[in-house]
């Protein structure tokens, strides 16, 4: 992992995710869903199939987190996200990836698979209005596998997440 950061990229990732971001908070949904996502989605695939994950060692932190982002945000894709859940675990496993985002990701592919999550990331608004977490499996075990994968503590979180979605 001694590869010098490629800077290009690394900048191309973060202008990607930053419009992400911008159009999203923009609520212009049309062009976000349609258009935004689905570009940034198809570019990833191109860097990922020359470049493989685009870890710290490539991208920097920074640039990995944007692509793990970009990658959150490929719901209409779930067959890629799945491909990059694997690519991110060996990358995670390597020590060139961030083991957060692994699990985000984590319970984004499984909630999308009709699976329970394992980390309580995923939230959704109820019947009553009010946001809580999607399904959680295993949940004696939640906050020790959120500590081991470096994420605040549920009831943190959660409040986060309530204080995030109370103005819908």
């Amino acid at each position: 992992m001694n590869q010098k950061i490629n800077e290009k990229l690394r900048e191309e990732l973060i202008e990607m995710m930053d419009e992400d971001q911008r159009t999203g908070k923009a609520h212009d949904w049309k062009n976000y869903f349609e258009v935004v996502r689905k570009r940034n989605t198809e570019r990833l695939k191109e860097i990922i199939k020359e470049y493989g994950w685009p870890g710290f060692s490539l991208v920097g932190k920074d640039g990995s987190r944007a692509a793990w982002l970009l990658v959150q945000h490929s719901d209409h894709d779930l067959e890629f996200q799945k491909q990059t859940l694997e690519l991110l675990k060996k990358a995670v496993e390597k020590g060139d990836a961030s083991k957060r985002n692994l699990a985000y990701l984590t319970d984004r592919v499984r909630r999308h698979s009709g699976e329970p999550q394992l980390f309580g990331t995923q939230f959704e608004q109820k019947e009553n209005g009010e946001w809580g977490p999607q399904p959680i499996e295993d949940p004696e075990n939640l906050e020790k596998r959120r500590k081991e994968f470096g994420l605040e503590p549920f009831s943190e979180y959660e409040k986060r997440m309530e204080e995030l979605h109370k103005n819908g």
